[in-house]
């Protein structure tokens, strides 16, 4: 198995704004770039198609980039699954794959399934249900050379 490099951290936040300056208050992590409504391409919610509307503020620290996402519609989704309609915190760890393929097949032959994927700006990504495992999701990025 190729070493896998956790670089992300992710949180579900009920109000974007305020949770950037949250961090940046009690953190002093920032600057913060907003990411509104992002348009992921052909996203898929547990095999069925869908278009959840989110956005995200990413920061970066020396070794981690966090990230906080705010969903702003009731569809079901990957960050839903967690918290619901009302909850915040840790939703999930990101992984940069050298092979998504494989990774996501290994993800899948421990009985993991895919809760949410797609492409965005040509790299695809997705988040693997291991809530029974690990208590939050782990989201697989395709590494781009």
């Amino acid at each position: 198995m190729l070493p896998l490099d956790i670089y992300q951290t992710g949180y579900v936040v009920q109000d974007l704004d305020a949770a950037v300056e949250r961090w940046r208050q009690t953190t002093g992590i920032g600057p913060f770039d907003y990411i509104r409504h992002v348009q992921v391409v052909e996203g898929r919610y547990r095999g069925q198609p869908t278009s959840i509307d989110f956005s995200v503020a990413v920061a970066q620290t020396t070794t981690m980039q966090i990230e906080l996402i705010e969903q702003h519609d009731a569809l079901p989704s990957c960050y839903r699954d967690v918290f619901g309609s009302g909850g915040e915190g840790l939703h999930h760890v990101a992984i940069l794959a050298n092979d998504f393929d494989g990774e996501l097949a290994r993800y899948h032959a421990a009985g993991h399934v895919s809760a949410y994927g797609g492409t965005y700006h040509g790299t695809r990504f997705v988040y693997v249900d291991t809530l029974s495992t690990l208590g939050i999701m782990v989201e697989l990025v395709e590494r781009r050379t």
